[in-house]
């Protein structure tokens, strides 16, 4: 890891305390790609693309590069209005055009985007991403270069909290075309639509830099010159990085937590992002794949997983036990604003019964034509997935005859890559939520869903969330009481097990203000950010 820059660049304030406009931060995960249409996520790297809106600090969407918007034909049309200083980081003028040219590049198959089953019910989406119609039959329109327009199949429920995600973000077709096959793939290979850009960053690299845009269209708010960024895989380093004041802001695990439990520097952020353990339902290895779609084999393994053991004791306090496929704290029930997660069913799905756990292990065993199993867990190397891994091999191996799991630690990227080519047997995986609604977990396990790595298939399923997608309910609770109805199903049949949620807990120095914690999509927010000391 390279030495960190020394705090800089200050300027006296009306309280007389200093305006420091460098920072130092830790970040949760590495940066894979500029590329939005083939980006994974975008955690921290969301400081580098603006949307037509934004999700405030209020959790409610409001203009961004869109100065303003209007709803018509029965709620199927959105017509934005484009800002006219919006700017890419070149000077490139953001125009109707770049957002027409975005959609229509992640929605290419060609593309291969995991976030393309996002734009299902703007007109012919599906249509478009399957190759069975040409790109330019995708909903959207731009009349002029200040105007955007989007034409939806029917209304959606969360189309506007959808517009505040990076993955809407416009793209400058200039750039893509210049550099091809290697753009995003470099620093000075993508420009952005942000507040920030990036300096000194190659793809899984551990530091890069982001700066301040200088073509951002509200930069007036933007305090901050420069954010250093540190992804530490050694989270010890991390934390002396922090106690010798070269870090303002640090990630804890572990003991770590215990330690700072008491500490005013310590800032809790949980995160609407699920642990699940999927099995390849397509595997061609003919044992595994009557195993795999055995629905008693797969109750069998998640109940031996004592998610209180994982969560209380094992993470202490990084995450939480788990109610069921979705996380806790994203979506309220409209008749009386509970959390989804104290309603939904979780059932055996998420319970402890070793017991029960035999009987369906010894059923399902039969059922195959077996009397032992034995199968390749994947996981990434990261140090709380490795320990959740060999707990469950541990506690599986020792509660179900004849069961042997392997456990593979591979590099994140490399496991990543295996996940999406359905290349593993079994293995852990996360997904975090991209806007704060239920669908955000469900949706991804339909049976045409790109992220469906697993290939869990279930026709009611199916049938419930596409309805759930749309606002055709006349009563909210009817929408509401069909992703309960979903997630049912999901769990009784165990399409996917969840492990845990994350939980997460920083160490942030108290003259750092301004970071907004987002529960859903582009978890850290630095625009608003400043040091004041």
């Amino acid at each position: 890891m390279g030495t960190l820059a020394a705090c800089s660049s200050q300027t006296k304030s009306k309280d007389n305390s200093k305006l420091v406009r460098t920072a130092n931060l830790s970040a949760n995960y590495s940066i894979v790609t500029l590329d939005i249409s083939k980006a994974q996520g975008f955690d921290n790297a969301g400081n580098l693309y603006d949307s037509l809106l934004y999700m405030n600090r209020n959790h409610k969407p409001v203009p961004a590069l869109a100065s303003q918007y209007r709803v018509s034909n029965a709620g199927k049309t959105y017509t934005f209005t484009i800002r006219k200083n919006a700017k890419f980081s070149n000077g490139d003028p953001i125009t109707a055009d770049s957002f027409v040219y975005s959609w229509q590049r992640t929605l290419n198959p060609k593309t291969k985007s995991t976030h393309a089953y996002l734009f299902d019910g703007v007109k012919n989406a599906e249509k478009v991403n399957f190759g069975k119609l040409p790109l330019s039959a995708l909903g959207v329109a731009a009349p002029n270069k200040r105007t955007f327009v989007v034409h939806l199949d029917r209304p959606i429920a969360y189309f506007t909290k959808l517009m505040t995600y990076q993955a809407f973000s416009p793209q400058d077709k200039k750039i893509v075309d210049k550099y091809g096959a290697s753009y995003g793939q470099a620093a000075n290979k993508a420009v952005f639509s942000g507040p920030y850009v990036i300096k000194k960053w190659a793809p899984q690299s551990n530091t890069w830099t982001f700066k301040k845009n200088p073509n951002y269209w509200d930069k007036k708010h933007v305090k901050m010159n420069t954010i250093h960024m540190n992804y530490v895989t050694d989270p010890q380093t991390s934390l002396s990085l922090y106690q010798a004041h070269k870090l303002d802001f640090t990630i804890l695990i572990g003991d770590q937590v215990t330690h700072y439990k008491n500490s005013a520097d310590l800032y809790h952020g949980p995160y609407s992002y699920m642990n699940y353990l999927v099995y390849n339902q397509k595997i061609k290895n003919p044992t595994l794949r009557k195993a795999f779609n055995n629905v008693d084999i797969r109750k069998a393994v998640s109940l031996t997983i004592d998610r209180s053991q994982i969560a209380n004791n094992l993470l202490k306090g990084e995450s939480l036990k788990p109610t069921g496929f979705v996380t806790k704290y994203l979506a309220y029930d409209p008749a009386n604003n509970k959390d989804f997660a104290s309603q939904q069913y979780g059932g055996e799905g998420v319970a402890y019964n070793p017991k029960l756990a035999k009987d369906y292990w010894n059923k399902g065993l039969k059922q195959i034509g077996q009397k032992k199993l034995a199968f390749n867990l994947m996981v990434a190397n990261s140090d709380n997935v490795k320990k959740v891994s060999e707990f469950i091999k541990s506690s599986a191996e020792k509660q179900l005859p004849g069961l042997t799991i392997n456990l593979q630690t591979v590099p994140q990227e490399v496991q990543y890559a295996r996940g999406v080519s359905g290349d593993f047997e079994a293995y852990i995986t996360g997904r975090g939520a991209d806007i704060a609604d239920p669908t955000a977990f469900l949706q991804p396990m339909m049976s045409k869903n790109s992220m469906n790595y697993g290939s869990w298939h279930n026709a009611k399923f199916d049938q419930l969330i596409s309805q759930s997608i749309y606002t055709n309910n006349a009563n909210p609770s009817i929408r509401w009481n069909k992703m309960l109805a979903a997630e049912k199903i999901i769990m009784q049949d165990q399409g996917a097990t969840p492990l845990f949620q994350n939980y997460n807990l920083y160490l942030k120095r108290p003259y750092l203000h301004g970071i907004t914690h987002n529960t859903t999509g582009s978890q850290w927010n630095y625009k608003y950010m400043y040091i004041k000391k």
